[in-house]
């Protein structure tokens, strides 16, 4: 196994200025383990992530860099990832913003790369809140609606809209509109359920994109990218755990979606929510199934991609008095170690490089986490981001 050195800093999420605080100490390094993929070790999880960067630089991929970031509650509000994505894209260049929800999965889901609005009634379903009896949500959400609008509004420019949707019965038809002119007209009905996908060119210059449904419709997702640079999607919703995702969801239509991305890079980022209520013994053993079993399912989907596991933070059980810090964590952080060694993924043991047990007590008292004692402050979720920008961009 390797082990990757990286100049980080403190971790965080949540709210607030997402700048350094003035005078703060330098942060403790943090170390990324690149697991061996082949018996020789000659060969490393974060391989071919390298390769598609090498690439990104020599101006030779024939398309933008991509990351696709999945996680809960803390990566959610996009704070993380948009402070990941703004340092990729200052280097890289803009490569759009990536993957967006058609209507966001849970009311604190935000992407800050595109703002968004909805006209007409939508009926909304995520892995982690309302799971429709089919089991169909994209990579982790949809929405349907039988005649409402989208309108996605980037904040840089795009070159194609690639619409996720579901090919249906009875289904209607989606007009896709760029600054008022429809440049496409998708017809959804179909003889049976098929997710499929429509990638369109958007004209220089667009500023507003919009997605109008005429009859049934439903929707997964739209990625707006342009042709080079780089782009992080971000995938976590409010209360997701690895059973959400690899359960609520059909095994075999998530893998689907997740291999029409063709990510370079696939974070996964989740156990916030496990800790709350994961002890010893089976409870931690039915995680380390369930994640081993979501991890299958991202390297089927993603074979020749990087795939990166990120650990969750230490906690305090603040409901409890004194507030203890929960033993669940540390066997989850095992757990998910051995399932992404098990599957060739790297790893970020984030517990023990915070401080290990009880950390977030002297985190909260620096102005890191929320009074949860879990959630990151947004100062701390640019530290994180900085972090991991540096040990992935050489």
């Amino acid at each position: 196994m390797r082990r990757l050195v990286i100049g980080s800093a403190c971790l965080a999420m949540a709210v607030g200025a997402s700048s350094a605080r003035p005078g703060a100490a330098p942060p403790a390094p943090a170390t990324l383990e690149d697991a061996c993929i082949d018996a020789a070790c000659k060969h490393h999880a974060l391989d071919a992530f390298a390769a598609a960067l090498a690439a990104t630089r020599a101006g030779s991929l024939d398309h933008p860099l991509r990351i696709s970031y999945f996680g809960d509650s803390l990566t959610a509000d996009d704070h993380i990832t948009n402070a990941l994505r703004t340092k990729l894209q200052t280097t890289l260049g803009d490569g759009g913003a990536g993957f967006v929800w058609a209507v966001v999965p849970h009311p604190y889901c935000q992407h800050r790369a595109v703002a968004r609005a909805t006209a007409g009634e939508w009926s909304v379903h995520g892995v982690s809140t309302a799971v429709p009896g089919d089991r169909l949500l994209g990579l982790g959400g949809s929405a349907e609606t039988s005649g409402g609008t989208i309108r996605l509004v980037p904040t840089g420019a795009v070159d194609s809209v690639d619409v996720h949707y579901l090919a249906q019965p009875h289904g209607g038809t989606l007009e896709v509109v760029a600054d008022a002119k429809a440049i496409g007209t998708l017809a959804t009905a179909n003889d049976r359920k098929q997710a499929k996908f429509d990638r369109l060119a958007i004209p220089a210059g667009t500023k507003r994109i919009e997605l109008r449904a005429h009859g049934r419709v439903r929707l997964f997702g739209a990625t707006l990218e342009a042709k080079q640079g780089a782009v992080v999607d971000n995938l976590g919703i409010v209360n997701a755990t690895a059973k959400a995702f690899g359960q609520h969801n059909l095994g075999g239509h998530w893998e689907k979606q997740l291999a029409h991305r063709a990510s370079d890079l696939v974070v996964v980022m989740l156990g916030t929510n496990e800790a709350e209520w994961l002890h010893k013994g089976p409870g931690i053993d039915e995680h380390e199934r369930v994640f081993d079993e979501l991890l299958a399912s991202v390297r089927k989907a993603s074979p020749t991609g990087s795939c990166l596991v990120v650990s969750p933070l230490d906690q305090l059980d603040w409901r409890t008095e004194n507030m203890p810090p929960r033993d669940s964590v540390p066997n989850i952080v095992e757990a998910q170690r051995r399932a992404a060694k098990k599957h060739g993924c790297a790893f970020w043991d984030v517990y023990t490089w915070m401080g290990g047990k009880g950390a977030s007590r002297s985190w909260y008292k620096r102005g890191l986490v929320v009074k949860d004692f879990q959630h990151p402050t947004a100062q701390g979720a640019e530290q994180l981001a900085t972090a991991l920008f540096a040990g992935l961009v050489k």
